[in-house]
């Protein structure tokens, strides 16, 4: 069989035999789980693929070159080892394990020769690897007084008196730009590089300054963006936080600005580049900063491969 091509097949319901185009409720609903959570998946690897969705029995496949559908295998095949550690991967495959394990249906999942619907129906609990980590990256607020600019390393300071300051790292082109702040109280949007040996001052990274009336529903959003842990729901979260909002384009510059880093999950970047998408045509800082973090995205997913 090809190796350019993932499939799965529904063939029986309550031993009926599924027709796609007379198919009922329960099928439908299992199916479409299964699809999407299999879309999902595809998507942490590459945006190039295809789907053909084929009538007879429910049959669907992801279809792309070799190498790729070999990188979707791959991260399938490690998930059912438990060995990874993507939260896409391991949340969209505990899915489709769900849907074949149940009596009700009968599904058939190939890879070439291969037979994954025995291997995903019998895995143990399919869960991401934890991974030790030295630190933690989080996109935060901090506000201070902005009373010095500059160094051989570009920085910049928050002085809170008494000699206890906050130094934020900052690029050449950024202090220009941050220099109309100076000896103001202001609020910045920041990456904080946390320590798991606490004797290590977390370090901060600037990505913008944030405006006042803005900084009050950001805040309470990466809150609760932080205490959730999985992904998907985050990124659901990204999506409900921009509906609610009256003034989008402001935050969703933000957004733009802040995840321009590969230290993101390609998932996020990819939410803010779908997100953003309608906006840019109307907005021309959206676009420009769209441009630069769809250049992160295409480096993450060579990265990726």
């Amino acid at each position: 069989m090809s190796t350019d091509k993932i499939e799965i097949k529904l063939t029986y319901v309550d031993d009926e035999y599924v027709d796609l185009s007379n198919m009922s409720v329960k099928a439908l609903e299992s199916f479409l789980s299964v699809t999407n959570s299999l879309k999902n998946i595809s998507e942490s690897v590459s945006d190039q693929f295809t789907f053909t969705i084929k009538n007879g029995s429910a049959y669907a496949s992801v279809n792309g070159l070799q190498n790729d559908i070999g990188n979707i295998y791959s991260k399938i095949d490690e998930a059912l080892k438990g060995e990874s550690t993507d939260e896409i991967v391991t949340s969209n495959l505990r899915n489709i394990q769900k849907e074949i394990q149940n009596s009700v249906f009968k599904y058939q999942f190939f890879y070439g020769d291969e037979i994954l619907d025995t291997r995903i129906r019998t895995a143990k609990k399919i869960t991401k690897k934890r991974t030790k980590q030295l630190f933690e990256n989080r996109i935060e607020i901090i506000s201070g007084y902005f009373n010095q600019i500059g160094g051989n390393d570009p920085n910049y300071h928050f002085d809170y008196g008494n000699g206890n300051k906050l130094t934020i790292d900052c690029t050449i082109n950024e202090t220009e730009e941050l220099k109309e702040y100076l000896y103001k109280t202001i609020s910045s949007l920041v990456i904080k590089k946390t320590f798991e040996d606490e004797q290590i001052k977390p370090v901060f990274e600037h990505k913008s300054i944030i405006e006042d009336e803005l900084v009050y529903p950001f805040k309470e959003f990466l809150i609760n963006y932080y205490e959730t842990k999985d992904l998907i729901k985050r990124l659901e979260s990204i999506y409900d936080f921009i509906d609610s909002l009256e003034k989008k384009e402001k935050y969703i510059e933000l957004f733009l600005k802040a995840f321009k880093s590969n230290i993101f999950n390609v998932s996020e970047i990819k939410t803010i580049l779908v997100i953003s998408k309608s906006f840019q045509e109307k907005n021309e800082n959206i676009r420009k900063y769209r441009d630069e973090l769809l250049k992160v995205y295409e480096s993450l997913l060579i990265q990726l491969r």
